[in-house]
């Protein structure tokens, strides 16, 4: 048999025939191996299990009634769903000699991917074959693009990040990012300008590709508009009006932006719909940085505020993203801001033991299960 669709697939390929009959095992290969296909034979569920276990197929030929059940299909419609809850997403056409609508409609919405009655007509079988391999294989090309195309943006991604944390006399800092896929729409960046060092931290509205690429957009704006003469409260502005020109109308972004000035340690930020940082002073108290405006690409007419601090010795700032503080435990109660204060209070320890120290518990709190996000920076005044 030739066809324009079998001369597109790739030998050879790699069939597992499950039926319990020796002889129509072999009627199903002396049909198939002449065009190219592996037959890998299996007499019943188990063994199937075994092979598929040890070996990737192209297809799946699978008999839905074996010894113990020759009439309902029960054992075959098993076997499909065992195979499709462990992953293998090979493309399965099911067989039977007891073949019904309901049989059909059963293994269909089990997963099968097309049916065929016993005895079988060869060139329609052939044509089945080809066909579902064809597809599977130009699926999996698809995929493996795509997989691929994942991968180099998650590296952009992280070469986009901090590489090295900059460390002052008498100041620490530390941060950790962690997105929820491949690659994330949280940002946060440190930059020494002269006696003064820039702080921000964001987080796009969303997830994936789309987030991720604005998070960029973000960077180079932030990097194009900050000097050490710009005060926060101008570089929120010039983000914003970037941001609204070039920005999609559906996506905003919450972004923090402070200027340290290392010799008087004096804080000068600007909040721009962000989750409000928390200062924990050395006495105890906690004060929390929400002067500044709306989200960014909101408003572009918005006018930022600027809130001016003194960092003081023993002082603690922590900045994070929403996923940190909403990350949610099996019951979907969220771990919280008080809490996140709580166990900034009790931490002890360098600057990077206290921010892994906090993450840990977060972590703990969530069983690794983030649904966001997840990215903080910490300063302690030394």
């Amino acid at each position: 048999m030739t066809n324009s669709v079998l001369q597109n697939v790739q030998p050879p390929t790699t069939i597992l025939v499950v039926e319990d009959q020796p002889e129509v095992q072999q009627a199903l290969r002396m049909l198939l191996a002449p065009y190219g296909h592996d037959v890998t034979l299996a007499s019943t569920p188990e063994e199937a299990l075994e092979d598929v276990a040890r070996c990737r197929f192209d297809l799946v030929l699978l008999d839905m009634n074996y010894r113990r059940d020759t009439t309902s299909g029960t054992e075959g419609l098993q076997l499909l769903s065992l195979l499709r809850s462990r992953g293998i997403d090979a493309p399965v056409i099911a067989m039977t000699a007891w073949g019904s609508v309901e049989v059909a409609v059963q293994a269909m919405h089990g997963g099968a991917c097309d049916f065929v009655q016993k005895p079988w007509d060869n060139h329609h079988l052939l044509r089945l074959v080809d066909q579902h391999i064809y597809e599977e294989r130009r699926k999996r090309q698809i995929r493996n693009r795509e997989e691929r195309e994942w991968q180099e943006a998650a590296a952009v991604h992280r070469r986009l990040m901090p590489h090295d944390v900059p460390q002052f006399a008498g100041l620490s800092l530390a941060a950790i990012s962690k997105p929820a896929g491949y690659i994330g729409g949280d940002y946060y960046d440190f930059f020494s300008m002269g006696e003064k060092l820039a702080i921000c931290i964001g987080d796009v509205v969303g997830k994936g590709l789309p987030a991720a690429l604005m998070m960029s957009n973000l960077q180079a704006a932030v990097k194009v508009t900050a000097a050490h003469w710009v005060a926060p409260s101008e570089v929120c502005h010039n983000v914003n009006e970037l941001a609204c020109s070039n920005g999609a109308s559906d996506k905003f972004i919450s972004f923090f932006y402070a200027v340290l000035d290392l010799p008087t340690r004096q804080l000068t930020y600007s909040n721009c719909g962000h989750n409000q940082p928390i200062l924990l002073r050395a006495n105890g108290s906690v004060e929390r940085l929400h002067l500044g405006g709306t989200l960014i690409g909101l408003n572009c007419n918005e006018h930022f505020q600027e809130g001016v601090l003194q960092l003081n010795r023993g002082d603690r700032l922590l900045l994070f993203t929403d996923g940190l503080s909403e990350a949610e435990d099996a019951d979907l109660q969220a771990y919280g801001e008080e809490r996140l204060i709580e166990t900034l209070r009790t931490a002890r320890g360098s600057v990077k033991s206290v921010l892994d120290f906090v993450f840990a518990d977060v972590n703990g709190h969530c069983k690794s299960r983030f649904q966001d996000d997840v990215t903080a920076v910490m300063l302690f005044a030394d």
